[in-house]
């Protein structure tokens, strides 16, 4: 059976999905394949500086939804059963052992191909998939703030995150938030890099490989100091609890408070930590140690 690494991009046939995906890509070190086809199959090699992991972008168009799904979406957006035909729902059964992310986008100004969203909202629901995006793709059209406020406060309900991509010269959201996401996941086709073959990587050709500092340069210790044992203990148990961390968690934590909003609005970021604060303190000891120790290392790494 083929892995559970296909990413759904999904949208009505007027919307240039593809471009979407070659924009995706492009900030990774895979050659963008030429399609403008409505449907396509397109590979990504995902490589990190940790990890690599072979994943493939699924592009299909969606259709005009019955009557009965838009006036779910007036009445009642967050309902548990979305109403879904045979067809649709043998097609869901074949995609779920397949699909472990999917990208839906549409253009504001065709505000009724938002509910082309509700099927495959229905899918999440069933399936569980890791990675859900909304994404609003076109040109920015003014007096649509409640609108879009209406679709983002959905997205929440529904568990998608929505990113809006129709003025990116003014908003945090990108395309790299989109590539962010879909990298963060852990794919099951990823294969972990041991330090033999991440030294292998040349940074200059791989946006996604920090650069090593040169084995020939003489690094000077920093100088010790001598702490109570107490204190020097609180450091060995830290230090034992971060080598067990995954550095992937730190990263997509690290990514995750400091984002643009993040970085220009203080108090964002303290809403933030407080927040992830009151959560640790409720886990039991051992869970809140390792989630504490995740934030530290998130917190001391460059941005």
């Amino acid at each position: 059976m083929d892995a559970k690494n296909k990413i759904l991009v999904l949208g009505r046939p007027e919307i240039n999905k593809v471009e979407l995906v070659h924009s995706i890509m492009a900030g990774t070190n895979t050659p963008c394949v030429a399609s403008s086809d409505a449907s396509a199959q397109i590979a990504w090699h995902i490589d990190t500086r940790y990890y690599t992991a072979q994943t493939e972008f699924w592009v299909d168009s969606t259709e005009p939804l019955s009557t009965p799904h838009t006036q779910l979406m007036l009445s009642d957006p967050a309902a548990s059963s979305i109403p879904i035909d045979a067809p649709t729902h043998e097609l869901h059964t074949a995609l779920s052992p397949l699909v472990d992310a999917i990208v839906f986008v549409f253009d504001p100004r065709d505000s009724a191909s938002f509910t082309d969203i509700l099927p495959w909202a229905r899918f999440a629901q069933a399936y569980e998939p890791s990675v859900l995006l909304c994404v609003a793709i076109g040109d920015k059209v003014s007096g649509m703030d409640g609108q879009k406020d209406e679709w983002f406060d959905w997205c929440v309900q529904m568990g998608w995150e929505w990113v809006d991509l129709t003025d990116m010269d003014e908003s945090e959201y990108s395309v790299g938030r989109v590539r962010d996401a879909l990298v963060a996941n852990e794919w099951a086709t990823m294969v972990p890099k041991t330090d033999s073959a991440d030294s292998n990587v040349d940074p200059k050709t791989n946006p996604n490989v920090d650069p090593k500092p040169d084995s020939n340069v003489d690094i000077q210790a920093e100088p010790t100091i001598d702490a109570p044992p107490e204190q020097r203990n609180e450091w060995d148990r830290f230090d034992k609890v971060a080598g067990t961390i995954d550095p992937r968690r730190v990263n997509e934590l690290h990514r995750s408070l400091f984002t643009e909003t993040a970085q220009n609005d203080m108090s964002g970021l303290m809403s933030q930590l407080h927040t992830l604060r009151d959560e640790i303190a409720q886990l039991d000891p051992e869970t809140a140690r390792m989630r504490a120790a995740e934030l530290a290392l998130a917190l001391a790494k460059d941005t």
